[in-house]
C-alpha cells in the first residue's frame, strides 16, 4: 500500500521538466539553468513541436517550457494539443518570447498560460519563475540559510 506525502517531505520527489524552443542554444541554457538549480529529476529538450509530442508520449513532465513562436506550431496550438492528451490536464506551461506584443498576448492568455517570461532573462529570472508556478521554495532566495555563513 503506497502512502502518498507531501512533495516536501521527499527530496527525490523532484519535478520533471520539457523545454521547447527553435532555438538549441536557448533549450541547452534553460537546460543547464533548471539542472544546476537541482530542483528537477529531469529536463528534456525539444525543438519542434512534433519532437515535444514524441517526448510527452514516453515520459511525464510537470511543467513545460515553450516558446511562443515555433516553426511548425505556434506554442499556443501546442499547449492546447497537450491539455488534450491524456494524463496532461494538470500539467504546468512557462510560455517565453522574445516579442510579446498585445495580440501575440492576448493570444497566450487566451489559451489558458498564466506564466509568461519574456527573453532575454536571466538565470535567476527564470528560476524564480519556476519555483513560483511549480510552488517549490527558491533555492537562491536569501532567506533559505543556504548562502549563509557558519
Amino acid at each position: 500500500m503506497a502512502v502518498k506525502l507531501p512533495l516536501k517531505s521527499i527530496s527525490s520527489e523532484k519535478p520533471s521538466v520539457l523545454v521547447l524552443d527553435d532555438e538549441d542554444k536557448i533549450c541547452q541554457i534553460i537546460r543547464q539553468f533548471l539542472i544546476i538549480s537541482g530542483l528537477f529529476k529531469n529536463v528534456v529538450v525539444a525543438d519542434t513541436v512534433s519532437i515535444a509530442l514524441m517526448k510527452i508520449r514516453n515520459e511525464q513532465f510537470d511543467l513545460i517550457i515553450v516558446d511562443y513562436n515555433l516553426p511548425d506550431k505556434k506554442g499556443t496550438n501546442f499547449i492546447e494539443i497537450v491539455r488534450k492528451s491524456k494524463g496532461y490536464s494538470k500539467v504546468k506551461f512557462l510560455m517565453i518570447s522574445g516579442f510579446l506584443d498585445n495580440r501575440t498576448l492576448a493570444d497566450v492568455m487566451n489559451s489558458g498560460v498564466k506564466h509568461v517570461l519574456v527573453k532575454p532573462f536571466t538565470r535567476m529570472m527564470l528560476i524564480k519563475k519556476v519555483c513560483e508556478i511549480m510552488k517549490i521554495p527558491n533555492p537562491y532566495d536569501k532567506g533559505d540559510g543556504l548562502h549563509q555563513k557558519n
